[in-house]
């Protein structure tokens, strides 16, 4: 009976760690954050205060979900709301419940989650919290503590407030298209459809978020920030912005963001080289031997090989076409040369360094089976960053914080139900 009952205790156990319900303190643990955001940057947002430990609760649009849910990428291309790749990866250790904010009943339940809230994310136009009478002014009545986070293409104020946008044109906004790219051809978009500012954007967001929570224990008052995501577009390429500052100053080249060498192709693939000058040029020719041009004035700067790129890519092909990957590898560590494969998805993950720091994980998740996402880029001792929970179904936690958190009865939800409220 003992035994039976320890087995029964066990099985208990592991399937509430598995549902994500039982898991160590962490960091984070004590925050309750509510989620309207959708898509990427605010998401993102909450999911690195998730994967710290914090209690968030994503709000969704009944029956649609967040957009990412759309958008895939799904196994086997078969379309499920609960499959999305996009979607999982930004909402695990996260609780979903569906509630029309339009509505004026879905209103009365956001403010009543706000209540006991820490953290409010949203990713709205500026003129729709207002509009449903959930604004900063409104809410911090409710709760004076509340932090608000918004997230913006162009932040809440400025003659571009109800301008649209995507994430090509925060880029251009904020300069970067026009910085990169060769000399000579049409500006580049970074990063193509990574969406790198949302990434960007959502990462600035939780770090002030986290800043004003610390600022919150001395003031014992909330804050209401106000993020945009073309702004931080420029605050990523600040020293070119430096360098523009300075009319006086003659420009030697095409103010682009261009290497020489940079990706290029050897034996049996390709290899990444990023070279500085001084010291790194000079370990750089004596690995490829061409010892020659050490102090050749037409190469030892960035500047000066691009105005030679030919002569120096002829010389620079015909050596990398006589060794592999692996060779220039270890000739690269030889001579303290920055040097790197340019791997397959494949071969990344199988990378010893990787490997050894767990840096790929592999997620059974329920409806979309093995998928591989990565972890943290960090480590910490005693609370470590882990996933917890799977990205949840739509409206799966709407008994638990409607009416376990909220209060409301079991009739109440089905009416809500009934009239798409959730």
């Amino acid at each position: 009976m003992f035994f039976r009952i320890c087995t029964l205790i066990m099985i208990f156990i592991i399937g509430y760690r598995k549902a994500g319900f039982l898991m160590r303190k962490k960091a984070l643990s004590q925050l309750k954050v509510i989620d309207l955001s959708w898509n990427i940057a605010g998401p993102y947002c909450t999911k690195l205060l998730a994967d710290s430990g914090a209690e968030v609760i994503k709000v969704e649009q009944p029956k649609i979900g967040d957009p990412s849910r759309q958008e895939g990428p799904f196994p086997n291309d078969e379309k499920n709301l609960e499959a999305s790749g996009l979607f999982m990866y930004l909402n695990n250790n996260k609780k979903s419940i569906t509630v029309d904010i339009k509505s004026e009943l879905g209103q009365k339940v956001i403010k009543e989650l706000v209540k006991d809230a820490d953290i409010l994310v949203e990713n709205f136009d500026p003129r729709v919290m207002p509009s449903l009478g959930l604004s900063y002014k409104i809410l911090k009545e409710i709760n004076p503590k509340l932090i608000m986070t918004s997230i913006s293409n162009f932040g809440q104020t400025g003659e571009y407030v109800d301008h649209l946008a995507t994430d090509l044109v925060a880029q251009a906004m904020s300069g970067w298209v026009t910085s990169i790219g060769e000399v000579g051809r049409e500006p580049v978009r970074a990063g193509g459809n990574l969406n790198l500012l949302e990434y960007i954007a959502g990462t600035f967001a939780g770090m002030n978020t986290l800043a004003s929570v610390l600022g919150r224990r001395k003031s014992g008052k909330g804050k209401h920030i106000d993020v945009s995501i073309t702004e931080t577009g420029n605050l990523q390429r600040s020293y070119p912005t430096v360098q523009d500052s300075f009319p006086t100053s003659p420009s030697k080249t095409d103010k682009r963001y261009t290497m020489l060498p940079s990706v290029e192709k050897c034996k049996d693939g390709y290899i990444g080289i990023n070279l500085l000058t001084g010291k790194h040029w000079q370990d750089f020719c004596a690995m490829t031997e061409m010892y020659d041009w050490m102090e050749d004035e037409r190469f030892t700067t960035i500047n000066a090989r691009l105005k030679n790129k030919v002569e120096f890519q002829e010389r620079l092909d015909n050596w990398l076409m006589q060794h592999t990957r692996e060779e220039i590898m270890a000739k690269g560590n030889e001579w303290k040369v920055p040097v790197i494969p340019v791997p397959t998805f494949k071969e990344m993950i199988e990378f010893p360094q990787y490997r050894d720091r767990n840096v790929f994980l592999t997620l059974d998740q329920p409806v979309a089976g093995k998928v591989i996402q990565p972890a943290a880029p960090f480590r910490m001792s005693k609370t470590p960053w882990e996933i917890y929970s799977y990205a949840p179904s739509l409206g799966e936690h709407n008994e638990e914080i409607l009416g376990g958190e909220l209060g409301l009865s079991v009739d109440e939800i089905k009416d809500m139900s009934e009239v798409a409220v959730i």
